[in-house]
C-alpha cells in the first residue's frame, strides 16, 4: 500500500513533444557533445527547464549496486556478446550535462545537490553540477571549503577558483551561447599554470576557510603550481593559524628551497 501511494505521489515526468524527459536525456548520452543529433535533445531540455531539476537531482544521486558493477565489469571482459548496461555514473554525467544546458536557471537546484557533498561517492559529481550551474553556486562553494572532508574542501577550492574572473584556458567551464544548441567549451580536464595562478588568487579571499582549502588544493598539485610561490609565501603571515600551516605545508611540497629560505619548520 505505501509502495502504491509512493508511485501515485511521484511527479509526472515532464515532456516535450510528446517525449518524455528521460528519452530526451538519453539521446543527449548518446551525444553529449556538439555532434550531430545533440541540438533536439538540448532544445528538449531548455523548453522543459525548471520541471527537469527533481529528475536531474534525483539521476545525480544514483548508485549502483556492487553486484551491478561486477557484472558491468564481466560483461566487459568478454567478446561474444554485448548487453546495453547503463552505470549510475553515466547517469549523473548526463545530469550534469543537463544541468549544463539549463546554467543559472537550475539554482533552485543547489541547496540539495549541496547535501549530496556529504557522501564520498558523490561529492564530485555534485562539485561537477555546482560549477556547470552557475555563480550562484559560488556561496555554496565557500561553504563547502569548510567541510569536514579534505577531499571535498580541496576540490571544492579548484571548482570555486574557476569563477576568478580571468582570462584562462585549462579547466574551462562548457556553455551554451543563448542563441545555440551547440556547446562552445567542452569540459578541459587538465589542469594548467593559469589554474593555479587563479587558484592562488583565493589566498586572499575574506573567508579564511576558502584560504586554508586553497593552500590545501595547490599543495595536492604541488607539480603545477610554482606560480603560487610568492602567495603561499606570503600566506604565511595569515592571521589564521590553520591558513599558516596549510600555507607552509604546500610550499615544502612545491619549492622546499623557498620553504626554507622562508624559515618554514
Amino acid at each position: 500500500m505505501v509502495f502504491l501511494l509512493a508511485i501515485l505521489l511521484r511527479p509526472r515526468e515532464p515532456e516535450y513533444q510528446g517525449k518524455r524527459l528521460s528519452a530526451w536525456l538519453e539521446d543527449l548520452s548518446r551525444t553529449p557533445y556538439p555532434e550531430k543529433g545533440s541540438e533536439q535533445a538540448t532544445k528538449a531540455i531548455r523548453e522543459i527547464g525548471t520541471n527537469a531539476l527533481p529528475f536531474l537531482v534525483s539521476m545525480l544521486k544514483a548508485k549502483d549496486s556492487m553486484l551491478k558493477i561486477g557484472f558491468a565489469e564481466l560483461v566487459d571482459k568478454q567478446n561474444l556478446f554485448r548487453i546495453p548496461l547503463r552505470l549510475a555514473s553515466e547517469r549523473r554525467d548526463t545530469s550534469c550535462d543537463a544541468l549544463l544546458i539549463l546554467g543559472s536557471r537550475a539554482k533552485a537546484a543547489i541547496p540539495e545537490i549541496t547535501t549530496l557533498l556529504d557522501d564520498s561517492a558523490l561529492f564530485r559529481d555534485a562539485l561537477m553540477s555546482l560549477l556547470v550551474i552557475g555563480d550562484g553556486s559560488v556561496p555554496a562553494l565557500k561553504h563547502a571549503c569548510s567541510h569536514a572532508n579534505p577531499d571535498v574542501r580541496t576540490e571544492a577550492a579548484w571548482v570555486l577558483s574557476t569563477f576568478v574572473p580571468k582570462n584562462r584556458g585549462g579547466f574551462t567551464t562548457s556553455y551554451y551561447p543563448d542563441d545555440s544548441t551547440n556547446r562552445v567549451f567542452g569540459f578541459t580536464l587538465t589542469l594548467g599554470e593559469d589554474d593555479t595562478v587563479a587558484l592562488a588568487e583565493n589566498l586572499k579571499d575574506p573567508d579564511h576557510m576558502v584560504r586554508r582549502a586553497t593552500a590545501e588544493a595547490l599543495g595536492r598539485h604541488y607539480g603545477l603550481a610554482k606560480s603560487a610561490v610568492p602567495a603561499l609565501t606570503k600566506a604565511l603571515d595569515d592571521p589564521d593559524r590553520f591558513v599558516r600551516e596549510s600555507a607552509a605545508k604546500a610550499l615544502k611540497r612545491i619549492d622546499p628551497p623557498a620553504a626554507t629560505k622562508a624559515q618554514v619548520k
